[in-house]
C-alpha cells in the first residue's frame, strides 16, 4: 500500500478579543499600558546619570548629617521628639524595658516604631544621639535610589530618570523633616519608594517583605498600604494586591486595638485630633453640612500647604490620579486634623505623601511619547524642584534656610560643665533643650515633671506631683526661659537640694544627703 503521508496540523491564530468584550479591569490595564517605545528592551546605562545620582545622595547624607549634628552640639535639639528616641534606644541598648521617662511611656505604646530595633546595635558601637541623625539623614537620602529606578523603569532612560531622583532630594518638605529633630517616620519614603519599584519588577517576595518593614515603621502607615495594595491589585497582580490590603487592615487593627492598649492601657492617644467630634461627626459634617465642611478644609493655610506639596513636583501629581489617590488617605488624615503640624509641610506627617506624589510625578513624565518629551518633562520637574528649594526650602543660600546653631558658644562651655558634674547613673530633671544631653540614663524627666506633671504619660495625671519626684537626684535647668509659675516651682523645692553648679543662666542641683 502507498504510504500515507503525513497530516500536517494548521494551528490557527486565535480570534483577537475586542476591547467592549474584555473584563473592565482589563480594560483598564490597556488603557493605561505605557507607550509602544517604552515596552521591553534592555535600558541603556548611562555613567553620567548614575554618577549624578551618587554624587546627589553623598551631598545630601553628608550636608545634612553635619547641620543636624551641629545642631544636637549646639543645644538646638530638644526632649520632644529627639531625646525620646535616644533615652528609649539607649535602653535597649542595655536590654532594659523601653520605658521613656521623658514622656512616661513605653517607647512602642506611643507608636508602633519597631523598625527602630534595627538601631539597636549601633547604639552597642557608638552610644550617642549622632546615630538618629546620620540615619534620618541617610533613610531620606537614599531614598533617592528607589526614586530613581522607578524613573528609570517608567522611563526607559537613566538621565532623566537621574534629573528626577534629584528633584525629589530637592523637595522642601524632605529638607525640612530631616531639619525636625527625629521621627522614625522618615523610614517610610525609601521603603514606600522600594515598594513601587519591586512591583515593576514584579518582585513578589521582596515586595511583601518590604510591606512588614513599612507597617513596622508606625501605626498609621496602613492608610498608604491598603490604598497602594488596591492599586497593585488592579494594574498589577490581584492576589498580591488584596493580600496587600488585607494585611494592612489587620495590621491597623492588631496596633489601634491590641499593641497600643497593650502598652499604655488606653490605644491611641491622638483622637483629639478628630473634628467634629470623631469619624462620624467627620462624616456627618460631609454629608450633611458640605459647607461647613468645606470652609473647614479650606482653613488654617490647608489650601497653601497643598501648593508646597505639589508645586515642587510641577503640579505633575495630579495629572495620574490613578496613582496620586493611592495617598487619599494620609492625605486626608493630615487635611482632616485639628494638629496644625499635620499640614504644614515643614513637618514629618508628609511622608507617607512624598513618596507617592513623587512616583506620580514619575508616570506624567512617563505619558510623553517621545524620548525627548521626556527629558523636556524631567527637566521642567527638576526646575520647579530647584525653584522651590530655594523659595521654601531649608538649604542654605535659600530664602528661607534652616537655623544652624554655633557650637562652642561660650554658654555652651556652662552648661557642659553642669553636664560633667552629673553621675551617668542619677535621675535628672532637665530644661527642654538640656535634656538631649543627659537623656542616656534610666530616668530622666523634662522639667516639671515630675513634680508637676506635664505633657506626661496618657496626660490623666497633668498638674499632679508624681511619686517619683522623691527620686530626683539632679535639676538641671535654663533659668532665663522658666515662666513664672516654674520659678515658683523651683522655689518651693529649693529647701531640698543644694546648688553645685550656677553660671550665667544654668543652675545644677543636687538634692541634699
Amino acid at each position: 500500500m502507498p504510504a500515507t503521508p503525513d497530516r500536517v496540523t494548521v494551528e490557527r491564530p486565535a480570534p483577537r478579543r475586542s476591547q467592549e468584550r474584555l473584563h473592565p479591569l482589563e480594560r483598564l490595564r490597556l488603557r493605561r499600558a505605557p507607550p509602544p517605545d517604552l515596552d521591553g528592551g534592555p535600558i541603556p546605562a548611562d555613567p553620567n546619570a548614575r554618577g549624578l545620582v551618587a554624587v546627589a545622595i553623598a551631598a545630601y547624607v553628608i550636608a545634612y548629617s553635619w547641620w543636624t549634628i551641629r545642631n544636637h552640639v549646639g543645644f538646638a535639639t530638644a526632649a520632644f521628639d529627639f531625646a525620646i528616641y535616644d533615652q528609649a534606644l539607649w535602653l535597649l541598648s542595655r536590654f532594659e524595658t523601653p520605658f521613656v521617662t521623658i514622656m512616661g511611656r513605653h517607647l512602642f505604646g506611643d507608636h508602633t516604631s519597631f523598625i527602630l530595633l534595627p538601631l539597636v546595635p549601633f547604639y552597642w558601637i557608638a552610644p550617642s544621639g549622632k546615630v538618629l541623625l546620620v540615619a534620618q539623614s541617610a533613610a531620606l537620602g537614599i531614598a533617592a535610589l528607589p526614586a530613581f529606578l522607578v524613573a528609570r523603569h517608567q522611563l526607559r532612560s537613566e538621565m532623566p530618570a537621574a534629573l528626577l531622583a534629584v528633584a525629589y532630594l530637592l523637595q522642601p518638605a524632605v529638607g525640612w523633616t530631616n531639619f525636625e529633630q527625629f521621627h522614625p517616620d522618615v523610614f517610610e519614603i525609601p521603603l514606600a519608594l522600594l515598594a513601587f519599584w519591586l512591583v515593576l519588577e514584579r518582585r513578589w517576595t521582596a515586595f511583601l517583605v518590604t510591606i512588614v518593614a513599612l507597617l513596622s515603621v508606625k501605626e498609621d502607615v496602613p492608610l498608604l498600604t491598603a490604598g497602594l495594595g488596591i492599586w497593585v491589585a488592579i494594574f498589577h497582580h490581584r492576589r498580591i494586591g488584596l493580600l496587600t490590603t488585607a494585611l494592612s487592615i489587620a495590621w491597623f487593627v492588631a496596633a489601634f486595638w491590641g499593641i497600643l492598649p497593650a502598652l499604655n492601657g488606653v490605644g491611641t492617644l491622638n483622637t483629639w485630633r478628630i473634628p467634629f467630634g470623631g469619624p462620624t461627626g467627620v462624616i456627618r459634617t460631609a454629608l450633611f453640612e458640605p459647607g461647613e465642611f468645606l470652609a473647614y478644609l479650606l482653613s488654617d493655610q490647608r489650601p497653601w500647604y497643598l501648593w508646597q506639596m505639589f508645586a515642587p513636583l510641577a503640579l505633575f501629581p495630579l495629572l495620574t490620579p490613578s496613582v496620586f489617590l493611592i495617598a487619599a488617605g494620609p492625605l486626608a488624615s493630615n487635611l482632616i486634623s485639628t494638629f496644625y503640624y499635620q499640614h504644614r509641610m515643614q513637618h514629618h506627617y508628609v511622608t507617607l505623601l512624598v513618596p507617592v506624589i513623587v512616583v506620580a510625578a514619575i508616570y506624567t513624565v512617563a505619558k510623553a511619547r517621545s524620548p525627548r518629551g521626556r527629558r523636556i518633562l524631567s527637566g521642567v520637574v527638576l526646575g520647579a524642584a530647584t525653584l522651590c528649594a530655594y523659595t521654601w526650602g531649608p538649604l542654605q543660600g535659600s530664602r528661607t534656610p534652616a537655623w544652624l546653631s554655633i557650637p562652642g558658644w561660650y554658654t555652651h562651655a556652662n552648661v557642659w560643665r553642669a553636664i560633667n558634674l552629673i553621675p551617668r547613673d542619677a535621675s535628672v530633671s532637665a530644661s527642654y533643650q538640656f535634656v538631649p544631653h543627659v537623656a542616656q540614663r534610666k530616668e530622666i524627666y523634662l522639667w516639671p515633671n515630675p513634680w508637676r506633671a506635664q505633657y506626661w504619660g496618657t496626660f490623666t495625671h497633668e498638674g499632679r506631683r508624681l511619686p517619683q519626684a522623691d527620686g530626683v537626684e539632679y535639676v538641671l535647668l535654663h533659668i532665663d526661659e522658666l515662666p513664672p509659675d516654674h520659678r515658683r516651682l523651683l522655689s518651693s523645692i529649693r529647701w531640698d537640694f543644694e546648688s553645685v553648679y550656677e553660671a550665667e543662666n544654668v543652675l545644677l542641683l543636687r538634692r541634699r544627703r
